[in-house]
């Protein structure tokens, strides 16, 4: 008898770890395919050279908060994609910015105010800035964008894997929308910024679910 429980204990084990591993399998499948497709969709319709862009009204500079949530340092994302608004900005390919971003980070940040006020700093005209503080999320920016602020054609500015996935937002939530390109800012590269990286595979894969349930 103890023999037969001990044989019942081996085979589960065996198929809860031969579950596990399937599981583990798929989840890591979906990550690579769903980052598949947003990367293909993508591919000559994000840039890192102001030459390569098509002067366009609108830039869509995406938010985020100035210093970073751990360890409260400068935030590298955020000043890099102030750079690249302000490089597109005084270059002409943008005549307007929409920042879009929340009115309450959840550090009590007023993003689009902060980033407002950088842009000024930084010799763009204030005129020329407008303010979505709804836009909590990349898609709600998107969506906004389009559906508030009659915006139908935008440079997405912000890190390269960020644009990717706004620009497969705008062209597949049935918007109206066109010539939909984003401008990359420079990546991050410091002892934490990989977990916003690891981040986006996740969120690449929620926005597949937002767009089946939306």
């Amino acid at each position: 008898m103890p023999f037969a429980k001990e044989r019942l204990m081996r085979t589960i084990y065996i198929y809860a770890g031969w579950t596990t591993a399937i599981i583990a399998v798929l989840c890591i499948a979906c990550l690579l395919i769903c980052n598949h497709i947003v990367v293909k969709n993508a591919k000559g319709k994000v840039f890192s050279e102001t030459d390569s862009i098509t002067p366009t009204k609108w830039g869509l500079l995406l938010g985020t908060t100035p210093q970073t949530r751990i360890g409260n340092r400068q935030n590298l994302f955020y000043k890099n994609r102030i750079d690249a608004a302000v490089q597109l900005y005084k270059a002409g390919k943008i005549e307007k910015i929409l920042v879009s971003g929340a009115e309450k980070s959840l550090e009590g940040v007023n993003e689009v105010v902060c980033m407002r006020d950088s842009l000024v700093a930084r010799g763009v005209d204030a005129g020329a800035i407008v303010l979505d503080g709804k836009g909590n999320r990349t898609l709600e920016s998107v969506v906004r964008a389009v559906n508030v602020y009659d915006i139908h054609q935008f440079i997405v500015i912000s890190q390269r894997f960020h644009n990717e996935r706004a620009i497969y937002q705008a062209e597949h939530l049935d918007l109206d929308v066109s010539g939909i390109t984003g401008f990359n800012a420079d990546d991050v590269h410091t002892g934490t910024s990989f977990l916003i990286y690891l981040r986006e595979y996740l969120a690449r894969v929620k926005m597949f679910l937002d767009l089946f349930l939306a």
